[in-house]
């Protein structure tokens, strides 16, 4: 972690070439800098890279909860990449999807140069609702945790511990398992980002003037398609559909993610 700022952990990564573009990536609910992992090396040789731990996730300190609704962490990260002073090319998962939305939609001073949302969250016209006894993945992580022996190195625990997150969860590396569930379980700003998640949606659609990549996936079981829905977002928002891909494309997918993120920052800075 290289600092603080806005209360969110940074990390840098990649290039340190001030003419390669920047990229800021936010992680989803319950995750951490490291849900990018498989990503970052595909594009750190002439990228620059922030990675950011969301308040209270990896390395952040946790906010008050009225901080944490997906439209307050978006005017943060708005205020984050102006305080960087260029454009900031930004690239969200899940909640971090709708959170870099958030930010493009709030700014005028064209510090957004671009948005790229794997599965983000928002973009549905009823939140999905998680049934009373089915527990939360924070709660399921913490159980994990418990049992004996490592799950996130035996078939049926990484199957029953990632399945509805990723389509081959038995071939990620057994050290991107165990930061997930750790980050997942030790995430003291969990419940107030999930109840953020579940109060609203995304509305600021009209609002958006960057361009924008959405990434959807056929097999998402998170946010299956009734609940990411191509008409809640920006018009003018590149859609693509991996019907193979489940709810975290940059483990699913993560050399086709990295070349979605380098068409889109290529497209911008041809514009």
């Amino acid at each position: 972690m290289t600092g603080l700022v806005e209360g969110f952990a940074v990390h840098r990564a990649g290039s340190s070439d001030p003419s390669h573009p920047l990229l800021v990536l936010v992680h989803g609910l319950g995750g951490a800098a490291s849900a990018w992992s498989l990503l970052v090396p595909r594009l750190a040789e002439d990228h620059r890279l922030l990675v950011l731990d969301l308040p209270g996730h990896g390395q952040a300190p946790p906010v008050p909860p009225a901080g944490m609704t997906p439209a307050a962490l978006g005017a943060r990260l708005r205020r984050f990449a102006a305080a960087q002073g260029e454009r900031v090319h930004l690239v969200g998962h899940s909640l971090g999807g709708w959170i870099t939305l958030e930010a493009a939609a709030g700014e005028r001073d064209g510090v957004v140069a671009d948005v790229t949302a794997f599965t983000p969250a928002g973009l549905w016209t009823t939140p999905r609702r998680r049934p009373p006894l089915v527990p939360t993945g924070q709660q399921f992580a913490r159980w994990a945790g418990r049992l004996p022996g490592q799950v996130a190195t035996t078939r049926l625990g990484v199957t029953l511990a990632l399945a509805a997150t990723s389509t081959a969860p038995r071939a990620l590396p057994v050290e991107v398992v165990r930061e997930a569930l750790t980050a997942i379980a030790t995430a003291p700003g969990y419940v107030a980002a999930d109840a953020g998640i579940a109060a609203g949606a995304f509305t600021r659609a009209g609002e958006v003037r960057a361009p924008v990549t959405v990434v959807a996936g056929g097999r998402d079981r998170v946010l299956p398609p009734g609940y990411c829905r191509r008409s809640c977002a920006p018009a003018h928002a590149r859609w693509i559909e991996w019907p193979d891909c489940g709810h975290v494309p940059t483990w699913d997918r993560p050399a086709d993610c990295a070349r979605v993120v380098r068409e889109q920052v290529e497209s911008t800075c041809r514009g």
